[in-house]
């Protein structure tokens, strides 16, 4: 269930050999005496996003993959994008930085985020930005003036394409700090607001050319519900409101040529299947869902073709293309048994290195994958219940509650799977610890050490 890792038989995991991660044997990660660290297989990487583009290409000639870096900004990650030739999502100025300083085209990048400063979304502007999406009715109104008083970005270089995020106010299954399309989210823009705001916006015009020429720039919309999604039922009734906030647009000449459905597709304890099903799956529901209900707006078809070829639809994954590609690997440094029910077992690695079961309360699956010992007893191999706690100065340090595994001893390996999302990129220095080193790996090979 996690392409390009493999694990062997608890019986086996002595000397490094139990576990390899794109044909890089532990033993080989192990001696960079690097814990804690992130591990990461770029081949799982390339291979998830080539599955969307697959996907999504079955439905749409103009398509766009928007990987959402805030999930893994790690720079070979970055480098993997501009070799596959895949669009990047950022939602701050110094992700923006980063993207160009990778090698990312800026007409490939699409700049969200619900409370960028002005001076933020002016530097990408001029910049040469290709998308930005916008989250507050001020903050459209502010960049189209700007765009319309800038007359150097009226070359064809310095076009920009900008998307209302529509908040669709639908509730879904997951967890409350992962919501991001409801009606108490701070995400997004209500449908109601935007009419309002339009109809007022254009009486403040002399002249409907005027009018039509200043909101020229907004031809997208973006809609992002959430993430850690696992099933679909939601999405028809999220596009029946992409779709009626478009026929709006269009019964006011502005013709949307853009429609980015954001990401969420959710990852299990499991990982991910090697074949890319799961993304399939999602894809091709929400297309399927799309293309239904666009039939009953005849209009919006006549702008877009009946084959959809005058328009561009986008995905912004992020925590599918990523989270199974990784595994998280820290060093076991003692244990303790308070009671019979309480059994702690101490590792170098810390809240503020691997943050998601301290801030969400996310399980990760962990296996202890090397033994530091040579002769293993039987006993070794009885499991039990452990609470996997780090080093720092915190009650809620903790990697794990209730783990099953084995004995554990001083210096042995312990890895955490489904780590390649909203992880390390929320990694902190909190107790003045050290961030936690990244190895990458492909073919066999490992590539860059961090």
């Amino acid at each position: 269930m996690r392409p390009f890792i493999s694990l062997k038989s608890i019986e086996e995991r002595i000397n490094g050999e139990g576990l390899e991660i794109d044909a890089v044997p532990l033993a080989q990660i192990l001696a960079l005496d690097k814990t804690p660290v992130y591990v990461t297989s770029l081949n799982a990487v390339s291979q998830r996003l080539n599955k969307y583009k697959e996907a999504l290409s079955c439905h749409f000639m103009h398509n766009e993959i928007f990987y959402a870096m805030k999930a893994n900004f790690a720079t070979p990650i970055l480098k993997t994008i501009v070799k596959e030739d895949f669009g990047i999502d950022i939602v701050s100025i110094g992700e923006w930085r980063k993207a160009i300083a990778s090698g990312i085209h800026p007409k490939k990048i699409c700049f969200a985020g619900v409370g960028k400063k002005e001076t933020e979304w002016k530097e990408a502007l001029l910049g040469g930005l290709g998308n930005l999406s916008v989250e507050h009715l001020t903050e459209l109104s502010d960049i189209l003036d700007f765009l319309y008083k800038e007359k150097n970005l009226n070359s064809f270089e310095k076009k920009v394409l900008v998307s209302l995020r529509l908040n669709p106010a639908v509730e879904v299954e997951t967890h409350p700090h992962l919501k991001t399309g409801a009606l108490n989210s701070k995400f997004g823009i209500l449908y109601e607001h935007f009419q309002t705001w339009l109809k007022a916006k254009k009486l403040q015009f002399t002249s409907e050319d005027l009018f039509l020429k200043w909101i020229n720039p907004l031809k997208g919309i973006h809609v992002h519900i959430g993430s850690q999604l696992t099933e679909n039922s939601i999405f028809p009734l999220v596009v029946k409101k992409v779709l009626d906030c478009a026929h709006f647009m269009y019964e006011n000449k502005i013709f949307v040529q853009h429609i980015d459905f954001g990401g969420g597709l959710g990852v299990g304890q499991n990982g991910v299947p090697e074949n890319g099903e799961d993304i399939f799956k999602h894809v091709h529901f929400v297309c399927n869902a799309f293309k239904e209900e666009s039939k009953k707006y005849p209009k919006l078809l006549s702008v877009w073709n009946e084959d959809y070829s005058n328009l561009s639809v986008c995905m912004e994954p992020g925590r599918s293309v990523v989270a199974s590609s990784t595994i998280f690997l820290t060093k076991v440094l003692y244990e303790k048994r308070n009671s019979v029910e309480n059994i702690f077992c101490y590792v170098d690695g810390a809240m503020n290195d691997f943050p998601r079961p301290s801030l969400y309360g996310a399980i990760h699956h962990a296996e202890l994958v090397n033994y530091n010992i040579k002769k293993l007893q039987q006993e070794d191999f009885n499991h039990f219940s452990w609470n996997v706690v780090g080093p720092v100065c915190e009650s809620g340090d903790f990697l794990a509650k209730n783990a099953i595994l084995p004995q554990i001893h001083k210096g042995d390996i312990i890895a955490f799977f489904e780590a390649g999302a909203y992880c390390r990129s929320m990694a902190s220095q909190y107790n003045l610890r050290e961030l936690p080193s990244e190895i990458f790996v492909r073919d066999g090979l490992i590539t860059d050490i961090i």
